[in-house]
């Protein structure tokens, strides 16, 4: 007679498997959703890139903007009626 050396797993064996693999697919599933989330690796690009100056003090650099947009616009105002320029 010749020896199974082979065995099936018995029920506690497969319980065992049956948890690693949901544990495996779990995994699985949260990287490619984390990968398909547009909005959020956008939103974590923008915040990388960001300084920190704006990012503490968002007013402070839209005002700075602002100012700087405005005081372009009255430059070029001037230089195109003739007054400055």
């Amino acid at each position: 007679m010749t020896r199974d050396t082979h065995r099936s797993p018995g029920p506690d064996e497969l319980r065992l498997q049956a948890a690693r693999k949901r544990q495996e697919l779990g995994e699985t599933i949260d990287q490619l959703m984390a990968r398909t989330d547009v909005k959020a690796r956008a939103a974590h690009l923008v915040h990388d890139k960001t300084p920190e100056p704006v990012r503490e003090h968002p007013r402070r650099a839209l005002a700075a903007v602002a100012a700087v947009v405005v005081a372009g616009v009255v430059l070029w105002q001037l230089r195109r009626t003739g007054i400055w320029g």
